[in-house]
């Protein structure tokens, strides 16, 4: 048996307890998992359906090592100890080249990207790649204009091809192979291949035609560059994702060789620009030094000089040759550095190259010089992808103006000693000469030739050196990038995962769904139970009675239920806890009120059977139906129109009690009726007669249950109120805002409703933690069964 002590006064909570507790949300799942499985079903098909039209994404991934000048090969220490270029590149720069849309497109025209093939599988289409049937031409047709047909392969050698026109409508033209169809934005042309013999007639093909720079865009869009270990590493990681994975690998391979080629093409046209210059230089110097044998034999011929006359110079010209030699190096460095100072200051107007082969002896020179063609090969790199704006294009720009100035300071400084060391030469040299003039008077117009002789002909060697070298260059020229790892990775489609969508959705619609609930749950402010009462007032509740099912509503006879049913077990808890809370008198009896809210809150089903509980207790209980106005109780027990309260409080009967009837199936409960309608209930109540009435009622019977109209809607209420010992106002169940309660606490101190207990009705006992009502419920209903 359910708890029947009589419920505690409860202090309103300090803080509103939430509606959403812990038991609260379980009981909305539990009740509502049809609705959850049904959200969590419909979001997994969808995305099943979603996932099914999506194409399948593969990814590859290829390695290669960069040369770096902190890791140069042999080959690139060789050509660093003849004065060359080694090659090696700044990752920063090399990974931005790799990502640049120069060799994307050149990858994409040389695969034929920008054409593609698919077929419908299922929902989705898959790229063919090499697999498709047929490859197709498009001639005369706009660069950047897109274009889809679709290729219907008919039995033979003919086809269907179909697209759409600038409306939009499908246009069908019918064609063989080989042979060219006109569209009106191209001419197409259909070829088969080797996997034609294995297409099934009826296949249609859908090709779609990309511009290439949209095609490059979208390959560049799924492809990164990264260093996969430490900074000091120089490999760099390429991969590409794409809707084929044999696409995706010849993608990658086939970039790495575009960018090896013009990394190759560009330190090959600089190898061939610096020996243009030097054979131009070559050929200069070799007609000087011509021109300069020329004046010497013709002056030995004049002088009659022979070939060993310096045979008889003596020790003075010793000296003096050795003076020579050095004012012969002297000079030929300074003309080597007027050559290079002339070609920096044309570098000014426009830049290019500086061969670093100048022989100047100078080390610091020769740095500033190689830091100026570092600067601008890496310029050309850059320039060739970005923009002029572009921050590295600026820095490097910058670079090359510094790098140009410090040469120039640097060869201004090398002149001006150089100067210096020439005239301290010079000088001791005339001192020599004067001794030799008497001596050497015939070779005299020989001397300045011959050390001119000597200057020419060692800058003719220097530059015929320097040509082997730079040939050297052209030979030794290696690619910036070693493939480590050719493309490679899954051939299973890393995208779409069906799976995981699958289950994804699904728990997302069954969040939803849930969220949903518990949404319309918390933005819910009705009274639904005791809890909710309990959280906002310190009014007792007297008792919660559940909700019945529509099979429990058609047993309920004339308004009074089956004394087995579990409804009754509800009612005898109700009748317990409202006798606990009457006063104690001796020889009388207790006046109990029902009233509620509003009308259909079941206050006259309650009175009736609050009435049959006491009255199964052995009490003696008269049932007065207090609502002169609606008599919904008299209406219920077919008592509207006959004598009642109405008619006593008019004086028409003599004894009050002749016009009380006993129910004849419920021997205990005796009910008086609403009477006759009167126009004036409110004056009828408050006449001093009703006090009297009731007065001698409870001298008769134990308890005297009043059906009363709703509080604050009428004024009878009111009035019969001041008449009761206790008050209990009915609640029903997701009917009444918990703001109205407070209302309901102040009547209750004002005590116009004296001594005030709540009965929720209809509470839906398996919304939330009922586990002892819930059992009870269960164990009722089977009782019943045995009972019937």
């Amino acid at each position: 048996m359910p708890d029947t002590s009589a419920p505690p006064a409860v202090p309103p909570a300090e803080e509103s307890e939430s509606s959403l507790s812990l038991d609260v949300i379980t009981g909305i799942l539990l009740r509502r998992w049809y609705w959850i499985l049904l959200f969590a079903l419909i979001g997994g098909g969808a995305a099943y359906y979603l996932t099914g039209r999506q194409n399948y994404i593969f990814e590859k991934t290829a390695s290669v090592i960069m040369r770096e000048s902190s890791k140069e090969s042999t080959s690139d220490r060789i050509k660093v100890d003849l004065g060359m270029d080694s090659g090696a590149a700044n990752l920063a720069n090399e990974s931005f080249i790799l990502r640049s849309s120069t060799v994307m497109r050149s990858t994409v025209e040389d695969l034929a990207l920008n054409i593609s093939y698919w077929k419908q599988q299922d929902l989705r289409q898959i790229d063919l790649y090499r697999d498709s049937p047929i490859t197709v031409t498009f001639d005369g047709i706009a660069e950047n204009r897109f274009c889809n047909v679709d290729i219907t392969l008919q039995e033979g050698n003919t086809l269907v091809l179909t697209y759409h026109d600038i409306n939009g409508n499908p246009v069908q033209e019918k064609g063989t192979f080989h042979s060219p169809i006109h569209l009106p934005f191209a001419t197409v042309t259909v070829y088969p291949t080797s996997n034609m013999t294995e297409t099934v007639p009826g296949t249609t093909i859908t090709v779609r035609r990309t511009p290439v720079n949209a095609a490059a865009d979208q390959l560049l869009a799924n492809f990164t560059v990264m260093r996969p270990d430490a900074k000091e590493s120089s490999i760099l990681q390429m991969t590409l994702t794409s809707t084929n994975p044999v696409k995706a690998a010849d993608t990658l391979n086939k970039l790495i060789a575009v960018y090896n080629d013009h990394s190759t093409a560009e330190r090959r046209t600089t190898a061939v620009k610096t020996k243009d210059f030097i054979r131009e230089q070559r050929a200069q110097v070799g007609a000087d030094l011509k021109q300069v044998d020329q004046k010497m034999d013709d002056i030995k011929i004049k002088n009659d000089i022979i070939a060993d006359t310096e045979a008889s110079i003596s020790a003075d010209f010793n000296a003096a040759q050795t003076l020579d030699n050095s004012i012969f190096e002297l000079q030929t460095q300074m003309k080597l550095a007027d050559g290079l100072k002339e070609s920096l200051n044309a570098l000014g107007q426009k830049a290019g190259l500086i061969s670093l082969d100048t022989g100047i002896a100078d080390s610091g020179v020769s740095r500033q010089i190689e830091a100026y063609n570092t600067a601008y090969l890496e310029y050309q790199k850059v320039a060739g992808s970005a923009g002029g704006q572009n921050p590295i294009v600026i820095t490097l720009t910058k670079k090359m103006d510094a790098t140009r100035s410090a040469a120039a300071r640097s060869l201004d400084n090398l002149r001006n000693n150089q100067k210096l060391q020439l005239q301290e030469l010079t000088k001791k040299r005339e001192n020599i000469g004067k001794r030799l003039t008497a001596t050497s008077g015939k070779a005299r117009e020989l001397t300045p030739l011959d050390r001119e002789h000597r200057v020419k002909e060692e800058l003719y060697l220097t530059l015929l050196s320097k040509e082997l070298e730079n040939d050297l260059t052209l030979a030794l020229t290696e690619s910036s990038a070693r493939v480590l790892e050719a493309a490679h990775g899954s051939d299973s489609p890393i995208a779409p995962n069906t799976r995981k969508s699958v289950l994804t959705a699904a728990a997302g619609g069954a969040i939803v769904c849930i969220l949903g609930f518990l949404g319309l749950a918390l933005l819910n402010n009705k009274v639904k139970n005791k809890k909710d009462l309990n959280a906002i007032t310190s009014l007792p509740v007297v008792a919660e009675l559940p909700a019945m099912t529509k099979k429990e509503q058609r047993q309920v006879a004339r308004m009074f239920t089956d004394e087995h049913s579990v409804i009754s077990e509800y009612f005898q808890i109700l009748c317990h806890n409202a006798d606990s809370m009457l006063p104690v008198t001796r020889n009388q009896g207790h006046v109990i009120l029902l009233t509620s809210t509003m009308q259909g809150e079941g206050k006259t089903f309650i009175s009736a059977n609050l009435a049959l509980a006491f009255a199964n207790i052995g009490k003696r209980v008269l049932v007065i139906d207090g609502d002169l106005r609606k008599a919904s109780l008299s209406k219920q027990l077919d008592g509207k129109g006959r004598k009642g309260l109405s008619t006593i409080l008019l004086r028409k009967v003599e004894d009050p009690f002749s016009v009380i009837r006993t129910l004849p199936e419920h021997a205990g409960v005796d009910i008086l009726y609403a009477g006759p309608h009167v126009p004036n209930p409110v004056t009828l109540l408050s006449l001093p007669e009703l006090g009297t009435l009731i007065q001698m009622f409870k001298e008769r019977y134990d308890a005297v249950i009043i059906d009363s109209p709703p509080y604050g809607i009428l004024a009878d209420t009111a009035i019969l109120a001041g008449h009761a010992d206790i008050s209990l106002y009915v609640v029903r169940s997701n009917r009444i805002d918990k703001r109205h309660i407070s209302t309901v606490q102040q009547l209750a101190d004002s005590g116009q409703l004296p001594n005030l207990g709540f009965i929720i009705n209809a509470v839906d006992f398996k919304a939330g933690s009922y586990s002892y009502y819930g059992y009870g419920y269960h164990y009722g209903n089977t009782s019943k069964n045995a009972h019937s």
